[in-house]
């Protein structure tokens, strides 16, 4: 690689950089403290790894209906959030407010962002994808955004889970297209919301 080139892969680098003290905007509307609040890249983090993992589940199930590509759902979950490094971390509200209009915002930061990167039409086309939402791939992405989301709010004592529960009814009825998809959210909210599973403490039963 030319110097050139590493300055511009290093721009992009530091520019996410951002995102380790971006706070996500919606919890704050949502009774938590600064300090309770996530930040974008945690979140970002743990949407990618819960994407894949459930993306490889479900691949290797072969569940009628559900034709997925692990390593595509991997890349849309990686990218999913990077915009905001640029226009910041926007409510759930403030967007369904924007009617639509924030999307092109998000769009032309993320553009912007990538700007100088080679295949950087293939990175706006999945970008753009998990916005459309219309593939399997995309809603997989939805989902673990919404069950990180839904965590965060379970896990902090402060918090109004009315709001998040109002916000999964929407979800399923509006972004999780995909029958059997829409299946599987409901059964983790209820899992999540009813505490019957837990982060991993050492078990030896496996159920």
């Amino acid at each position: 690689m030319q110097t050139k080139e590493i300055k511009q892969l290093l721009e992009v680098f530091l520019t996410l950089q951002v995102t380790k003290e971006l706070p996500r905007q919606g919890f704050i509307y949502s009774g938590f403290k600064r300090n309770e609040a996530d930040s974008v890249a945690a979140h970002s983090f743990n949407v990618a790894a819960f994407s894949y993992l459930l993306a490889r589940e479900l691949k290797s199930q072969g569940i009628e209906g559900i034709e997925v590509n692990p390593e595509k759902t991997l890349k849309i979950a990686v990218l999913h959030d990077m915009g905001e490094s640029i226009t910041g971390d926007i409510g759930t509200w403030v967007k369904v407010l924007a009617e639509g209009k924030f999307e092109e915002v998000e769009n032309k930061a993320f553009k912007l962002l990538v700007r100088n990167l080679s295949n950087k039409e293939e990175l706006v086309n999945l970008f753009k994808e998990y916005n459309k939402l219309e593939t399997i791939e995309a809603q997989i992405v939805k989902l673990a955004d919404a069950l990180d989301a839904i965590a965060q709010g379970i896990n902090t004592p402060g918090a109004r889970l009315e709001d998040w529960k109002l916000a999964d009814k929407k979800i399923i009825k509006n972004k999780i297209k995909n029958e059997k998809l829409r299946k599987i959210f409901d059964e983790s909210i209820n899992l999540l919301f009813n505490r019957k599973v837990t982060y991993f403490r050492g078990h030896i039963n496996n159920d």
